[in-house]
């Protein structure tokens, strides 16, 4: 019996801008295979399918089909080197070359061309121009202290890297800086293209080094907090061999990052990743030949908020998140995890939450799912700051209390007009007065202790409306049993401050001690009612006002810590269409370019109120994407690489602005991109590869 068979697309392959097909026919007379390989040329077509005939392999002899089988391995080895042959004889050399201009950046000039005045093209490629031309080098973010950086440079394989010596007080903490640097063995795997994967065309053997890193680290912490010691000493020194002997048959180049905790170290070995290139020229890999490096970050909190309630966000998407934010050394993913719109957390103590409130059973956190985001944070040096945003903010996952026999838990769930109860559809608040609510919560705290390896919560606690607790009577009866009876703001603040420390004491069970709250500015915290109904001893305030709102320094001047995120330069979901009328923009517009985020100094934000800038006081600040506009699909693009722009203000903050970092930046986003991350375009490419020339003057 014989069959019509399709080559699969396996059946042709492509290689650089050469197209080679390959044929496999089983011509019926001959019963064996023939392979044949051909270069597709201008006046040859490029055959992509092609029908031929095959014989069952039940009625084919056993002997036969080993015949066949060897002879399909020996032509297919054949076919292949011919194949690489051809490539070197048809490869043809660029005209082109990068000359690093004057010392700020890499331009592109004609091989054949005079070299101009203030040109120097000892590194011509354009990864190895990039990598020496500059003073910072393509680090990013910029490290505060760059003793001393190279401009030569040494080739080499990923299969040259050798790890020497990890010196560790505990296994943990080694365990950890072997994952680490398994981390940075995939991040090189990412820069070489796929057509290169697996070859070694770097430069001939002798030149080759040998990379040997040792890592050491004090301390035998495990958990990032906002105390840990971030920083660490990178010393990579290259040994170049006087001639290849069987003795010592390369150049050494060795490594030394050196730290107190293995989040430093982990930042060293980021760093370390960021001095290495694969260069399209060479086919290979190549790297500093040198660099001392001492780096610490000037903010404690790093970080990012992305809201998984409103829409969905994969933990695959969530993991690529955090990717991004190592390769810019932010150190805080706080997690907006529930909402009103939907609830996905899944509670092992309270189930019935993320069964009435996720969108569907497929888009949830699981334990296991948390747990596991924990442990990749972790060995990427980033903390999962979980949220749960309270007493606004609820509504999809409360509506069964009644049903328990629990009374309502929530208020004015999905009431409308919405615009009367809550900011935006669907509305609800927590019931403060229904004792069961505090047991429920307990529940929800406890769980998320139990997933959670962080040193700070989250109780969010803004946008709280009083028009629905005005309208409840449950509410006002309660409120006369207190001696409050005018139903004034005063009195909805005393109710959402009898609220919030009856959470704060279930937060305090559950963790079993008193760890730093943080809360969102709000009605808590304005018109100099912080200090009145919350103690600056336990609360960090989160900013999301303006940045030149006065409420900053009212709290500032009354003690309080801050982390900002005024939404005028960190909100990265402004800027797009109305999503609830027919408006052409959302209520933060317009967007906000990475200039912007990158001018936004939280230190120069408190100095601009005539204040004395304490950095005790300031701990760092965050970027959030809300995500009425965002999922899964498009979050990438929307957080880069705008947040690299956030990552090096808040590690280096330097006193320069955007245009010192102009160049690095756009190699940066390059970078990413390499890397796997999905941020968005910066400018056409010609830009990154000729610096300096797409920049207008603003009058």
């Amino acid at each position: 019996m014989r069959t019509n068979y399709e080559p699969s697309e396996r059946e042709q392959f492509w290689e650089n801008k050469n197209v080679f097909v390959r044929l496999v026919c089983l011509p019926s007379f001959m019963g064996f295979g023939r392979v044949t390989t051909l270069p597709k040329t201008s006046s040859q077509s490029c055959i992509s399918v092609h029908t031929f005939t095959i014989v069952r392999v039940e009625e084919m002899p056993l002997k036969f089909l080993l015949l066949v089988g060897l002879f399909f391995v020996v032509t297919d080895v054949i076919a292949q080197e011919s194949v690489k042959q051809l490539q070197k004889s048809t490869r043809q050399e660029s005209p082109w070359a990068w000359a690093c201009r004057n010392g700020r950046g890499c331009v592109k000039v004609a091989k054949d061309s005079p070299v101009e005045e203030g040109d120097n093209l000892d590194n011509p490629t354009l990864a190895g121009c990039k990598l020496t031309c500059n003073a910072e080098s393509t680090l990013w973010p910029k490290p505060r202290s760059i003793i001393s950086l190279s401009k030569t440079l040494v080739s080499f394989h990923p299969t040259d890297i050798r790890i020497n010596r990890i010196s560790a007080p505990t296994t943990k903490v080694k365990s950890l800086t072997n994952e680490a640097i398994q981390v940075l063995r995939s991040v090189i795997r990412k820069s070489i293209p796929n057509t290169q994967r697996g070859r070694n065309q770097t430069a001939k053997e002798p030149q080759r080094p040998h990379i040997n890193i040792q890592v050491s680290i004090v301390s035998g912490d495990e958990r990032l907090e906002m105390a840990t010691d971030e920083s660490y000493n990178l010393h990579v020194e290259t040994i170049f061999a006087t001639a290849a002997t069987p003795a010592s048959p390369r150049s050494t180049t060795s490594v030394s990052i050196t730290a107190t905790s293995f989040f430093g170290a982990r930042h060293g070995i980021e760093t370390l990743s960021q001095i290495m290139a694969w260069d399209d020229t060479l086919g290979a890999m190549i790297m500093l030949t040198d660099a001392n490096i001492s780096d610490s970050p000037a903010f404690v909190h790093r970080g990012l908020l992305v809201d998984t309630s409103r829409n969905y966000v994969s933990v695959p998407v969530i993991k690529k998140i955090i990717d991004a934010m190592s390769y810019d050394k932010l150190n805080v993913f706080h997690w907006h995890l529930t909402d009103t719109h939907s609830f996905p957390f899944v509670s092992t103590r309270e189930p019935r939450l993320s069964l009435y409130g996720a969108y569907s059973s497929a888009k949830v956190y699981r334990p296991e799912d948390i747990k596991e985001l924990v442990h990749y944070a972790t060995v990427r040096g980033v903390k999962i700051v979980p949220e749960f945003d309270a007493p606004a903010h609820v509504g999809s996952g409360w509506e069964w209390g009644e049903r328990a026999g629990m009374g309502q838990l929530a208020l004015c769930v999905n009431k409308e007009p919405w615009t009367t109860y809550c900011v935006e559809p669907p509305c609800g608040i927590l019931n403060p007065v229904n004792d069961n609510i505090y047991s429920v919560l307990s529940n929800i705290y406890q769980d998320m202790r139990d997933l959670f390896v962080s040193d700070i919560f989250h109780m969010g606690g803004d946008e709280v409306n009083f028009a629905c607790w005005n309208e409840t009577a449950e509410i006002i009866d309660w409120l006369k049993t207190q001696g409050r009876t005018d139903k004034s703001k005063e009195d909805f603040l005393y109710l959402w401050t009898y609220f919030q420390n009856r959470s704060l004491a279930e937060v305090d069970k559950a963790y079993d001690n008193k760890q730093p709250i943080v809360l969102w500015t709000s009605g808590l915290t304005e018109d100099g009612h912080a200090d009145k109904y919350l103690d600056k001893s336990r609360y960090i305030i989160q900013i999301w006002t303006t940045g030149t709102d006065e409420s900053i320094a009212q709290l500032y001047r009354q003690g309080f810590k801050l982390i900002m995120s005024n939404y005028d330069a960190w909100y990265f979901d402004c800027g797009y269409g109305q999503w609830v009328g027919d408006g052409p923009n959302n209520w933060c517009s317009p967007y906000i370019g990475w200039q912007k985020v990158y001018e936004n100094s939280p230190s120069k934000l408190i100095v601009n109120f005539n204040e004395t800038y304490n950095p005790r006081q300031i701990l760092g600040g965050e970027a959030a994407i809300w995500s009425e506009q965002v999922d899964s699909t498009t979050i990438e693009g929307k957080l880069w690489p705008r947040s690299s722009a956030l990552a090096e203000r808040l590690w280096t903050d330097p006193d320069t602005t955007w245009r010192a970092a102009e160049h690095r930046f756009n190699h940066h986003r390059e970078r990413l991109v390499q890397r796997g991350i999905q941020a968005d375009a910066l400018q056409p490419e010609w830009c990154h590869q000729n610096d300096g020339y797409c920049f207008l003057e603003s009058n």
